[in-house]
């Protein structure tokens, strides 16, 4: 199973249930939009991975990451996970993050653009957990996430609603967003204060 089948598995769960309870969105809606917005993050890292120093910028700030959030989605509930999200998802996508959300919002059929930008906010963190336990359980290489996520990206490309191509297409070419390690807050105070949790 790639890691996005993992994520569309985990979004159409418990995630579902916890944005929901969190945004507003039915969980029917929820269970829709999580994975779109999951598939953009994973498209924006593709992006910003894509230089060999993005790609060592993020396998550093993963280091610390055990996942705690994809096995216990409801943690995403969680405030302070979601400010951090909402951190990271301007680190990942940089001054394209308000267009994505627009865009995202039109295609999800023109919900409210602050339930995008929430559900963007639990999907972050969501997307990250995953990779740092897939580099923590498989030895993963800089160059091995990057390639990750390059296949993981094409994999996206079949799999979302054909509407998310401009937005996909927006993230694919250089990242604009910043994955250096201080700020992406290395480990210990942003990040690995959500994934380091037990």
């Amino acid at each position: 199973m790639s890691l996005m089948d993992q994520l569309v598995q985990m979004a159409s769960g418990q995630a579902a249930k916890t944005a929901d309870e969190k945004t507003g969105l039915s969980e029917g809606l929820a269970a829709q939009v999580m994975p779109m917005a999951m598939a953009v993050l994973m498209k924006g890292l593709k992006g910003n991975a894509a230089s060999a120093q993005g790609a060592e910028a993020l396998a550093s700030a993963l280091d610390n990451h055990d996942g705690a959030v994809v096995d216990d989605p409801t943690a995403l509930q969680n405030d302070d996970v979601l400010a951090d999200g909402q951190k990271i998802l301007g680190h990942i996508l940089g001054g394209k993050q308000a267009e994505t959300e627009r865009q995202l919002a039109q295609v999800a059929g023109g919900i409210d653009q602050s339930q995008i930008s929430s559900i963007l906010a639990m999907a972050a963190p969501a997307v990250l957990g995953a990779l740092g336990k897939a580099k923590r359980e498989q030895g993963l290489s800089a160059s091995d996430l990057a390639g990750m996520l390059n296949s993981e990206a094409k994999e996206v490309e079949g799999k979302v609603p054909a509407q998310l191509g401009g937005v996909l297409s927006m993230l694919d070419a250089d990242g604009d967003g910043n994955l250096n390690n201080e700020a992406m807050g290395l480990g210990k105070r942003l990040l690995g204060g959500l994934f380091g949790r037990k």
